[in-house]
């Protein structure tokens, strides 16, 4: 009789699927969208969402872009990223304007109140993570860093900076 017949472990994930990392990385995702739930005082009162966290930090790490310069780094179809565009600007976290040199193109760029609001969300990340990654110690949480960066490195070498990668 195995484990689940005998009725122990009721919660218990099957064993077949537990040997892989993919697997796991998708439900430590579910368990993070958990416990962002339940830190309280969370950033998401404010509707942004993680996509528009990820053009704010584009934005803040790299400047003032064009729309498909942002588009092609972020992997984010252009359609989807004028409509999350239309909400930060709205929400006065991002500014559009023409392009002097091709006033076909629009520049983006970040606010100051934009820049506020991704210190917020980025503060409340650390938090997240810290609670996630709460059972390994803080040269096991640089490990398993290093190890994710690497698997996105060699996969996509242009989405990684050179400094992130460990050689």
């Amino acid at each position: 009789m195995n484990a689940a017949e005998s009725g122990d472990d009721d919660q218990a994930l099957p064993g077949r699927l537990l040997r892989f990392p993919s697997f796991l990385m998708l439900q430590l995702v579910k368990e993070a969208r958990r416990i962002r739930g339940s830190l309280g005082g969370s950033p998401a009162d404010d509707g942004l969402r993680a996509p528009h966290v990820t053009v704010l930090a584009c934005l803040a790490d790299f400047g003032p872009a064009a729309q498909r310069t942002i588009s092609d780094r972020l992997g984010i179809d252009p359609s989807d990223l004028v409509s999350l565009l239309d909400d930060l600007e709205r929400s006065g976290y991002a500014t559009r304007r023409r392009d002097e040199r091709d006033r076909r193109r629009y520049v983006v760029a970040v606010t100051a109140a934009g820049r506020r609001i991704l210190r917020r969300h980025l503060g409340a990340a650390e938090k997240l993570n810290d609670r996630l990654l709460a059972p390994l110690s803080p040269a096991e949480r640089e490990q398993l860093h290093a190890l994710l960066l690497r698997v996105l490195a060699h996969h996509d070498p242009s989405r990684v900076p050179g400094r992130y990668r460990s050689g």
